[in-house]
């Protein structure tokens, strides 16, 4: 469990206007994280500006971090941790609240030395966190808020959408990681009659050979779509779907996934892990599908067979916030931060 000083609901508000810097982009019509910080109205008194690299030299009262590599840079290993240094010491200098989101991979020390040693750094200057639910564990001696991740439901109102087509598995994300093909390797190995595998999003550097060489190996059992794709395509994707694939729960973008799935009323097949046993619990039965260790062939003909025996009804029960209600937590965050720099 999070050591949580705070619910976001009980920030005190700043009534004077503070400027935000988030270590993303600016926020449009392709889903992202930066849409359940900012929400789709202007917030009076948090002006946001946006980065992506190197952090301007501008004022600022809040730095808000997504990520412990998003200031890294290009260069060696020591050269990037030099540039977050840099970072640490600007941010004491100026006294920048730093406000920092914790994945599963962050509390878990997944991601290599790296990563870890960046969050070791950061940790030296962050002035508060926040989980997305409520098992990440975080670092002891700061305010600690739980700002459940939002759903998309009315994001999503009013886009056209697909019809189910049964059989197709779908495995879809902003960016696919490196593992991904390994992960998808055992499709080949199912033998439920029928399945096909469409796998959507923009590859990272060294996954789109191996899953080339997959829709080769299978053309008419595995399609690609390797790009950058708009709300409306995405609807069109997952909604085409009978089961979306989610072979790990660690990132913020994993967790997008889940509930964009969710939202859009499409089961998901994912590893067991704390937080996807509470999700399941909650959303009702059928509607997630754990799993222990890979994700086998086994693993996904067994879940097609219990999803088409037993099949959800109505809706996933998803009682989060929506993305205006999860802005105004991460408002009231922010503002309780710049008044905490101030002192």
């Amino acid at each position: 469990m999070p050591n949580l000083t705070h619910p976001a609901a009980d920030l005190a508000v700043e009534r004077d206007q503070i400027l935000v810097y988030a270590s993303q982009r600016q926020p449009y019509h392709i889903l992202s994280y930066i849409d359940q910080i900012v929400g789709n109205e202007a917030t009076p008194d948090v002006e946001y500006r946006y980065f992506v690299g190197k952090l301007p030299h501008a004022d600022m009262d809040v730095v808000h971090l997504h990520q412990s590599t998003v200031l890294f840079g290009k260069g060696s290993r020591w050269k990037r941790l030099a540039k977050l240094a840099d970072f640490v010491l600007q941010a004491k200098r100026r006294k920048i609240a730093v406000v920092r989101t914790l994945s599963g991979a962050d509390a878990s020390g997944k991601g290599g030395r790296l990563r870890r040693a960046a969050n070791l750094l950061l940790d030296q200057v962050t002035t508060s966190y926040i989980v997305l639910d409520e098992v990440t564990r975080t670092p002891k001696g700061r305010p600690v808020t739980l700002i459940p991740h939002a759903h998309y439901r009315e994001r999503f109102l009013g886009y056209p959408r697909s019809a189910q087509v049964p059989g197709r598995l779908l495995r879809i994300a902003p960016t696919l990681p490196k593992g991904v093909t390994p992960a998808l390797a055992d499709f080949f190995l199912t033998k439920t009659p029928g399945l096909t595998l469409r796998v959507v999003g923009k590859p990272m550097s060294g996954a789109f050979i191996g899953l080339k060489g997959m829709a080769a190996r299978d053309p008419e059992r595995v399609s690609l779509l390797l790009e950058t794709i708009s709300d409306g395509s995405t609807v069109q994707e997952v909604t085409a779907a009978e089961l979306v694939l989610l072979p790990k729960v660690a990132e913020i973008e994993d967790m997008q996934v889940l509930y964009l799935a969710l939202s859009l009323d499409r089961p998901v097949l994912a590893p067991a892990t704390d937080l996807t046993r509470r999700l399941a619990d909650k959303v009702g039965a059928g509607w997630i599908t754990l799993y222990d260790g890979a994700l086998t062939a086994e693993v996904i003909d067994s879940a097609v067979a219990s999803l088409r025996a037993t099949p959800p009804s109505g809706s996933p029960q998803l009682d989060g916030p929506d993305l205006e209600g999860t802005a105004k937590m991460y408002a009231k965050v922010f503002r309780e931060a710049a008044a905490a720099g101030r002192r």
